[in-house]
């Protein structure tokens, strides 16, 4: 009886805990667009839509928006000034070495990008933040797990960005 009394007492205590973490969404929308890149970045042409796709999924995780749309899709004008774009551009992509990955490590020889992304309120297009996101991979992994780790490394900085925004 007192352990069914314990158990009841520390789940009364946890569970208002669990339910505040869960926040509801800040934003109603946010539209992810194809990053571009500047001249010169050796990338596939398939990547931009790697990255694509894994950023519109990595973005929905965040849990800050009500909804991820795609490039071009229509927004009420009543939810405009609710809702955030996306877009960054590829600054610099380095192969990386597997050679001296396998040799050295320790980081050695790994695959590096850098992206510039913005993110601009809808209604306004007044610059929420600016990133300049830089990751590093092994050289050992495919393009599609480098736009994986890219776009989980930019929706994390978005969220975080974010959040500080909404608190200050």
């Amino acid at each position: 009886m007192r352990l069914l009394a314990v158990v009841l007492l520390a789940e009364l205590i946890v569970a208002p805990r669990v339910a505040a973490k869960d926040a509801e969404p800040i934003y109603k929308t946010i539209e992810a667009k194809h990053f571009t890149r500047v001249e010169g970045v050796e990338l596939s042409p398939a990547f931009t839509d790697y990255l694509y796709a894994e950023l519109r999924n990595e973005l929905a995780k965040t849990k800050l928006f009500l909804q991820v749309i795609g490039e071009g899709e229509a927004v009420e004008d009543a939810d405009a000034a609710n809702s955030i774009v996306i877009e960054g551009v590829i600054t610099e992509y380095k192969k990386g070495n597997l050679a001296a990955a396998t040799i050295i490590g320790y980081g050695a020889g790994s695959r590096s990008l850098k992206i510039d992304v913005n993110v601009t309120r809808r209604s306004d297009h007044q610059n929420m933040e600016a990133i300049k996101s830089h990751v590093r991979v092994s050289p050992r992994w495919n393009e599609e797990v480098m736009a994986k780790a890219a776009a989980h490394q930019i929706a994390n900085e978005v969220k975080k960005g974010l959040k500080e925004k909404t608190k200050g």
